[in-house]
């Protein structure tokens, strides 16, 4: 309601300019005064129902890149289901969940802004988000002084939960994920000359590498032919990478391993197609559907035969994420990406941990999290020790435009 609605007119103003109806003289019937009853109670019920919309609910926060590079990824649809789903279900003495969003801008430091702006709302119990490594990685050294639970979506960079309590995360992380990645696609393509490009400053893209690196040492006949790297522009933009694919190109790898966030995923599949790169299969860490969808749609063919290590794909069969595929396409009439998914399934581990707290306390509301054991769409989930979640990773590669499960 806009300011002089009766949402926002004190209700003793309103009493007032009833009686003003009345009459100067005083002169009062039956019907005059049941009317005016009728509109008090009215007005009482309209003042106190938008007062009461305010602030009903347990107030959760959300970083969600609303605008910049990360914001075309459906994760608003994927938060709105799972909020409509467990506020009409999961909850116990019918209490709701509502969201407080702001908007981390696809940036560290939008996301460092939009972290305090709800950490001084005294009332917010839980964070949803941030959903970047590099976003979560900046608001750790407040997270025990805060005393608020965060947990992200999707952030995946190795290490980050185990420097605190307070910190959870959805995703394999890469130390999850890269092992069987490389052992899997080790397996099905046989490769033994790898190149590598990586964004050089993105907390992600360095963690994923690093542990690539480490697990191509175990293999004494894999060798790192071309390492590559990149700097995206102030605005997130990738650069041209004519220079970079080119000295992959002329490496020629059995398989070229990409360490990125997706919209510089989509840049080096696109570039490199572009350079006729067109044999040479990538192995990219977390790939979701849209970023292959997009890629095909820039460039035909760019992401197939694509292969990832990930969460998350349409094809697993389980009765979790049958249900929220029928869900999701229902309400949406699409199927979802990874991102989208992760985000549901968080908004489900969060609603689980403050419906089995004592109290919307949020350390109760962390003793909860640390105890989580769930199914979902993910498979059965429960946290390790540092807060990082556990279940089964999924390899899979593209092939015509969707993701074919060849290791789980």
């Amino acid at each position: 309601m806009k300011e002089g609605e009766i949402g926002r007119r004190p209700f003793f103003n309103w009493i007032s300019f009833l009686i003003t109806l009345i009459g100067k003289k005083g002169e009062l019937d039956v019907k005059k005064i049941a009317a005016l009853m009728f509109i008090a109670v009215a007005v009482a019920f309209s003042f106190f129902s938008c007062a009461q919309d305010e602030t009903e609910g347990i107030p959760v926060g959300v970083i969600i890149p609303l605008t910049g590079s990360l914001a075309d990824f459906d994760l608003e649809n994927a938060l709105d289901l799972a909020l409509e789903e467990v506020n009409a279900s999961l909850l116990p003495d019918g209490r709701k969940i509502r969201f407080i969003l702001e908007d981390s801008e696809s940036t560290p430091d939008g996301a460092k802004r939009a972290y305090r702006k709800l950490i001084e709302r005294d009332e917010v119990v839980a964070i949803l988000g941030p959903y970047t490594s590099s976003e979560v990685k900046g608001i750790i050294p407040t997270l025990s002084r805060n005393g608020v639970l965060v947990l992200s979506p999707t952030s995946a960079a190795s290490g980050l939960s185990a420097q605190s309590d307070f910190l959870f995360r959805c995703p394999l992380t890469v130390e999850r994920l890269v092992p069987k990645g490389i052992r899997v696609v080790r397996e099905e393509l046989g490769y033994r000359k790898v190149a590598a490009i990586a964004n050089r400053i993105d907390t992600f893209s360095q963690s994923n590498l690093e542990l690539l690196k480490r697990e191509f040492d175990k293999y004494e006949d894999v060798s790192i032919v071309s390492e590559q790297v990149f700097d995206l522009s102030a605005d997130g933009q990738l650069p041209d990478l004519t220079d970079q694919l080119t000295k992959i190109k002329d490496a020629d790898p059995d398989a070229i391993f990409v360490s990125a966030l997706p919209p510089a995923q989509v840049g080096v599949m696109v570039q490199a197609r572009q350079l006729g790169i067109a044999d040479i299969p990538f192995i990219v860490t977390h790939l979701a559907i849209n970023v292959v969808r997009l890629a095909n749609t820039t460039e035909p063919g760019s992401a197939e035969g694509s292969i990832t290590s990930t969460s998350w794909v349409a094809a697993t069969d389980t009765p979790e994420n049958r249900k929220f595929l029928r869900n999701y396409q229902e309400k949406y009439g699409n199927e979802p990406g990874s991102f989208a998914t992760l985000s549901y399934v968080s908004v489900y581990i969060l609603a689980e941990a403050i419906s089995n707290a004592p109290s919307t306390d949020p350390g109760a509301i962390r003793d909860a999290m640390a105890d989580i054991r769930l199914n979902t769409p993910l498979g059965e989930f429960y946290f390790d020790r540092n807060g990082d979640a556990v279940y089964e990773p999924i390899v899979a590669r593209v092939r015509d435009g969707k993701f074919e499960v060849i290791g789980r």
